[in-house]
């Protein structure tokens, strides 16, 4: 009679998928925090919490409404052009404004969530829990580090050409709409990986290795 064959476990499915592989690794990784509190806040970080959770209820809204938008233009354009055989080089225009926001907003919320992409190479080389949290917190504050030299620049070129009074060639819409949606992607990578960077701070300190006794 054939015996059924063992399988080895799945990978965890989510936030930690990316840094644990079944088939490869011989141990499990320490959780990785996450950048939002997933546990009960008091005090100061309770209002930040609930503060945070109001700007995600805006950003998630305004990504399902920039969407669906973009979405009914692109339709639009298809009926226009090839069906009316007439096209309005103002829909292409809308069509860009709406794509960069939709981008660049859901760049800042894959941070939020962790979905970005990752290496998950780490816990594969290096076994000792402590020295992965300590690998994570130095990528994590890289991660801070770039995000606030790429947000300055784009706050820097969007001044420029909202200085300069540029606008868009068919709509006449100011192009610094379509430079703001840089600053809000790039602002909100650098507070959630800030975020982060804080929390992974706090994993380190609560799993620190105690001091070696003195040997008299």
């Amino acid at each position: 009679m054939n015996q059924p064959i063992k399988q080895k476990p799945l990978p965890p499915v989510g936030a930690d998928s990316y840094s644990y592989d079944a088939e490869l690794s011989s141990t499990h990784p320490p959780v990785h925090p996450s950048a939002v509190p997933d546990y009960e806040t008091s005090g100061f970080e309770k209002a930040l919490t609930r503060l945070e959770k109001q700007f995600d209820r805006a950003f998630r809204a305004m990504m399902i409404v920039s969407g669906l938008m973009l979405a009914v233009l692109m339709f639009a354009q298809v009926i226009l052009r090839y069906g009316l055989e007439s096209s309005f080089g103002g829909t292409e225009e809308a069509a860009i404004l709406l794509g960069v926001w939709v981008y660049f907003l859901g760049m800042g919320y894959a941070t939020r969530v962790r979905e970005h992409i990752h290496g998950g190479v780490v816990s594969l080389i290096v076994k000792d829990p402590f020295k992965i949290r300590l690998i994570r917190f130095f990528g994590s504050t890289v991660c801070v580090i770039a995000a606030c030299v790429f947000g300055f620049f784009a706050i820097k070129y969007a001044l420029f050409i909202i200085d300069k009074g540029r606008l868009s060639l068919y709509l006449q819409w100011p192009k610094g709409l379509w430079s703001a949606s840089m600053i809000v992607g790039f602002a909100m990578m650098g507070g959630y990986f800030l975020m982060q960077t804080i929390a992974e701070l706090r994993d380190i300190l609560r799993h620190r290795k105690p001091a070696a006794p003195e040997v008299k």
